[in-house]
This record gives C-alpha cells, sequence and structure tokens, in this order.
C-alpha cells in the first residue's frame, strides 16, 4: 500500500487524475439528476431543442473568447516566469476578445426573434432568451480568461475547485428553473451560465488566488501587433471547430427529427449527454497535464513521451469505464431518463466505441496547439467535420436513429488515419525516447 501511495505521488497525471475525479463524480452526479428533471418536465422532443440551443451557445461563447482558451493556457505556461511578456499577451487577448464579444452581443441582440423561430422553432417566443444571452458574452469571457491562465499556472486544484462550485451552483438554477417552468426554464437556464461562471469566478480569484499578475492588471485594455498575430492562429484553430461543429450538429439533429423524428433526436442528445459527463474527465485532464507539458517542451522527445504516459495510465481506465458503461446502458437509461428513451439504448455501442477511438485521437491532435500549427490543425478538422457530416447523411436514412452514431464512430476511425498521416514524423521517426 505504501509503495501504491508513494507512486501516485510521484506521477503528476495520476494526482491530477485522482482529484479530478471528484469533479467528475459531482458532474456525473449532478447531470444525473438533471438528466432525471430534463426527462420528466422536457420531454424528449424537449431534450432535441435544448440541444440545438446548447450547440448554438458552445459556437457563439467560443467565438466571442475568440477560441483563445488554448492560445492562453499555452502562453501562460510558456511564459509564467516572465510576468513582462505574459501581461502583455493576456492584454492583447483581452482586448480583442471583448470587443469581439461585444459585437457579437450586439448582432444576436437585434437576431433574436430569427434565433428563436431557425433553432428552436416551437409555438412559443422565446427570443428573449437569445437576448439574455447576448447581455452574458462579456461576462464569459472574463470567466475563460481566469480559468485560462489557473491551467497556464498549473494550478490544479484551485481550477477544478472552481468548477466544483460553479457546477453545483449551474445545476442547481438549472433544475429548479426546468422544474418550475418546463422547457421554458430549462432554456432560461443554459443563457444564466455565463452570469454565474463570471461571478464566482471573480469572487474565486480575489478570495482564493494570488497571482503574479492582478485581475485590474488582466483587464487593461491594451495592444500588441505581433502578440496579436500569434493569438490569432490560436483564434482560427478553435473558432474553426466551435464554430462549425456545433453548426453541423445542428444540421444533422434537424436531419434525424426529419427522417427519423422528434424523439429520436431526444434520444441522440441524451446519449451525448451521457457520453459528455464521461469525456469530460479525459479533455480536462488533456487541459491541465497534456497541453501545458507540451507547451513548456515542445520537443518530438517530450511529445512521444507525453503521449505514451497519457495512454499507459490512462487507456485502462477508460476502458475499464467504458465497459461498464455499455454492461449497465439500460440502468443508466432507466435512472436517468424515462421510459421514452428506451429507443437510445442501440445507439451506446457506436457512441462508446467512437469515444475510444476520440480519446486516442484527442491527446496526439495536441500537438497542433502545442506547436501553434494552423494548417495541419484545419486540414485535420476540415477532413474530420465533412466526414462526420456525409457520413450522418448516408447512413441516417438507412439505420434511422442509429445511423448518427455509426457516422460518429466511422468518422473518429477516419480522422485517426488522417492524423497518423499528418504526424506520421513525430510519432514515426526514429527518436530515442527514454
Amino acid at each position: 500500500m505504501r509503495r501504491l501511495l508513494d507512486k501516485l505521488n510521484k506521477n503528476l497525471l495520476l494526482k491530477v487524475a485522482g482529484f479530478n475525479s471528484i469533479y467528475i463524480l459531482i458532474k456525473i452526479g449532478t447531470g444525473t439528476v438533471m438528466s432525471w428533471v430534463l426527462a420528466n418536465y422536457v420531454g424528449a422532443a424537449g431534450m432535441g431543442v435544448l440541444g440545438n440551443l446548447r450547440n448554438f451557445t458552445q459556437g457563439i461563447w467560443s467565438f466571442a473568447s475568440l477560441g483563445l482558451e488554448n492560445g492562453l493556457v499555452k502562453n501562460t505556461a510558456e511564459h509564467k516566469e516572465n510576468p513582462v511578456v505574459l501581461k502583455k499577451v493576456i492584454n492583447t487577448g483581452w482586448t480583442m476578445s471583448i470587443v469581439t464579444s461585444m459585437v457579437a452581443a450586439i448582432v444576436i441582440f437585434f437576431s433574436a426573434r430569427w434565433l428563436d423561430q431557425e433553432l428552436i422553432a416551437v409555438d412559443a417566443d422565446f427570443s428573449l432568451v437569445f437576448k439574455l444571452f447576448a447581455i452574458g458574452l462579456p461576462f464569459y469571457v472574463l470567466f475563460i480568461f481566469i480559468t485560462s491562465l489557473m491551467q497556464g499556472y498549473e494550478w490544479y486544484k484551485k481550477f477544478i475547485t472552481l468548477n466544483i462550485i460553479i457546477s453545483l451552483i449551474v445545476f442547481l438554477i438549472s433544475a429548479y428553473l426546468s422544474f418550475e417552468h418546463n422547457l421554458t426554464g430549462a432554456l432560461y437556464a443554459i443563457a444564466l451560465v455565463p452570469f454565474t461562471q463570471c461571478l464566482v469566478g471573480v469572487l474565486f480569484w480575489f478570495t482564493r488566488v494570488k497571482a503574479q499578475i492582478a485581475l485590474k492588471e488582466l483587464l487593461a485594455l491594451n495592444f500588441d501587433k505581433r502578440t496579436s498575430g500569434q493569438l490569432l492562429k490560436y483564434s482560427a484553430m478553435a473558432l474553426f471547430s466551435t464554430l462549425l461543429i456545433p453548426f453541423v450538429n445542428i444540421l444533422v439533429r434537424n436531419t434525424v427529427r426529419v427522417e427519423v423524428s422528434d424523439v429520436a433526436a431526444g434520444w441522440w442528445e441524451a446519449v451525448v449527454r451521457i457520453s459528455g459527463y464521461y469525456m469530460l474527465f479525459v479533455t480536462s485532464l488533456v487541459s491541465l497535464y497534456v497541453l501545458p507539458n507540451l507547451s513548456k517542451d515542445s520537443s518530438l522527445k517530450n511529445y512521444r513521451i507525453t503521449i505514451v504516459h497519457f495512454y499507459k495510465t490512462m487507456l485502462p481506465i477508460v476502458i475499464a469505464g467504458l465497459v461498464t458503461i455499455y454492461l449497465s446502458r439500460n440502468l443508466i437509461l432507466s435512472i436517468l431518463f424515462t421510459e421514452e428513451f428506451n429507443g437510445a439504448q442501440p445507439l451506446f455501442k457506436w457512441q462508446l466505441l467512437g469515444d475510444f477511438i476520440r480519446v486516442i485521437t484527442t491527446v496526439i491532435a495536441f500537438r497542433f496547439v502545442a506547436i501553434n500549427d494552423l494548417w495541419r490543425y484545419l486540414t485535420a478538422e476540415v477532413l474530420s467535420i465533412l466526414s462526420f457530416y456525409l457520413l450522418s447523411i448516408y447512413f441516417i436514412p438507412i439505420y434511422q436513429e442509429e445511423g448518427v452514431v455509426i457516422a460518429y464512430l466511422g468518422n473518429y476511425l477516419f480522422y485517426l488515419v488522417v492524423l497518423l498521416v499528418l504526424l506520421r514524423k513525430e510519432l514515426f521517426s526514429k527518436i530515442k525516447v527514454v
């Protein structure tokens, strides 16, 4: 036992994973209750509508922050010992993002009625949801800058603690509004998320964080042209994915609604929600451990050591988790949802297989972010997004609701092949790894 504890203390990835697992368990617990609330008070068709709004908000949130999160984490990890350089990077990114978020807010505010008709498309008027969402965009940007600094400084305990607090508060607000006001409450709960994140994030920063850069310095509106050019490469990477992927998901979900049914779209949304809970464990570890590690040392040797270490440490845990979820799929559906969602059961095997391949690709693809390789990143993303859309359009009419998750698996298998080709030098050239 003592030897095991010594191993855990020496393995930073296991330490981060252990602390992060607390957050994931809380997220799963609150998500379980929230899924039950939505299933009973919103219904399968309503969850399909929520999926459209969630895809839209994710894309716009990333656009408002110019998708700078990975770039900020990378630069903070690289320059945290040089506050002058770091301040210039943060100030430039803040100026760019706050201006962009305000422009986006104005456009969305005055397009609210049209967005309501296109994305929600129910009898009631929900244009006010989009207006509230627009007002919250600058608040979301501030929250992203706070959390990016935490990740870059590798304050993983503070970062995870903050996310636990926010997760609990957002859950309470969402559950209450959904319980009291059904679909209306659930939609407004999504729009209120940025206000909650920002308020809690700012309070946490002032009470728990002692940084080399004060928050008032973070908010300074200074702009450096050369720095902006470097940051815009990260923006291009993130924005391409986070704007196009939600848009394609909306198109695919609408295809399911037309070719199969609104209820089937809700089944897919239910499986995606379950997937999101456990995939958060992996994606957060990549942000907390892999990206800062690759940013500090971008050599091929360190790249291989990092991904091999991640795979050896985490893949057995991931496989065990996925197998457990598959064997418990009926129990999970019965606990989280109503009988209306029993049709989601056949979707699990394809989704879980796709998620396993996604874990593998996520880690190796962060090479592009770590070295700011825009063109290879865009090449991989274009091919991946296009393949998912085309495979979905092909498989949905044939396999109905299962077609979309078959396309999901097929897409990530294709994406893995693309990455192996694009990263063949980094992965397969002769470099001694010790």
